[in-house]
């Protein structure tokens, strides 16, 4: 019996091995774009009919149409991260996923042939003749899932600009707010801002959420004012595919923001998110994962303030930040009292840290 010999195997473009730190990277760096269109220059063809692109600052290989040109720039929506980062062009009903390139390639920045040259001159022999990894190939969508990505594009704001539930009437009177009736009045715009309506109604019909607080929420309200029929037509009604968008955006990132006026005159942006643990690993199994507040205030006598808070277990952590050196003062002589608050409240400051708003740091 004779065997035929093996033939010489074409190395394969070095791609990203699983749990490296730059694809952990690339992909944390995306989480807070689902759903928003991205820039993807391409910068060169290979032999195998893929292309060589930069996204997010990172060069990768991406399976696009045969017809895409060297030079250009190609507007793409991010779908999702998981369980790999997919983007899908406009009027297109396939993801494609981008597979990051192993090397360090600095010249890849020019277009055209100048990249492909800058490419192929850092592999080895054959190597650009190598086949396209199979995973990046296009994958054909569901019915549903082209029926999502319409909503995402239909329910895309403005380049840059995050998904946030807007208010359009103050929360609350003018003059000093009562604490109490404010955080009540927080509480509500999250809890009937449409975001959680699904949960809600699931509430609903086990009994444990009565029916006047789920008329309150928008796709009841849009239900009652259109028809059911009409009442979430996501694809042709705007503010429903935002809606959407944002509940998706918010189960994807683990994000919210709300933004609006908490009292007459006075605007707030008001986010709310896990907080990642120290050095961007993953916390413990036995730990639960810590929360983080953050919000943004603008006072006529105290200027702009940011505060951050973070509930990591029993812990309450705050940080302030103001331009003001006479604010930050003002803020650290009357810290005891806040501690004093706090306390009697039933949840004791651990640490109080006041910076100045050009400091390094979260908040």
């Amino acid at each position: 019996m004779s065997v035929k010999g093996v033939d010489r195997i074409a190395p394969a473009i070095p791609a990203l091995p699983v749990g490296d730190a730059r694809q952990e990277a690339f992909e944390r760096a995306l989480q807070t774009q689902v759903g928003r269109s991205m820039p993807v220059a391409v910068l060169a063809r290979l032999a195998d009919g893929s292309f060589l692109v930069r996204v997010a600052e990172q060069n990768a290989r991406m399976a696009l149409p045969p017809g895409t040109q060297p030079g250009t720039e190609l507007p793409m929506t991010l779908v999702s991260t998981h369980p790999r980062p997919a983007f899908q062009q406009a009027g297109a009903g396939q993801l494609i996923h981008p597979t990051l390139v192993h090397q360090e390639l600095p010249d890849l920045r020019a277009p055209g042939a100048a990249a492909l040259a800058a490419f192929k001159a850092q592999l080895a022999p054959g190597a650009e003749q190598q086949g396209a990894d199979a995973r990046n190939a296009h994958v054909s969508l569901s019915d549903a899932g082209r029926t999502i990505a319409r909503i995402l594009a239909a329910g895309q704001g403005p380049a840059g600009e995050a998904a946030a539930i807007r208010s359009a009437t103050p929360l609350g009177l003018a003059g000093t707010p009562e604490p109490a009736r404010l955080a009540q009045a927080l509480q509500g715009a999250l809890a009937q801002s449409g975001l959680f309506y699904e949960s809600h109604v699931a509430e609903w019909a086990e009994g444990k959420r009565p029916l006047p607080e789920l008329l309150r929420e928008p796709q009841m309200q849009r239900s009652l004012a259109d028809g059911v029929a009409k009442g979430m037509a996501a694809e042709t009604d705007p503010a429903a595919a935002q809606l959407i968008s944002q509940q998706l955006a918010a189960h994807e990132n683990g994000r919210i923001t709300w933004q609006g006026q908490v009292w007459p005159g006075q605007d707030m942006q008001w986010e709310i998110h896990k907080d990642a643990p120290e050095g961007g690993g993953r916390a413990p199994d036995d730990l639960e994962p810590g929360w983080r507040s953050g919000l943004r205030l603008r006072f006529a006598g105290l200027g702009d303030i940011a505060a951050t808070v973070v509930i990591a277990g029993d812990q309450l952590h705050i940080q302030l930040k103001a331009d003001s050196d006479e604010t930050r003062s003002l803020l650290r002589a009357r810290s005891g009292e806040l501690a004093a608050a706090l306390g009697a409240a039933g949840s004791p400051l651990a640490s109080l840290d006041i910076q100045h708003a050009r400091d390094h740091g979260n908040g």
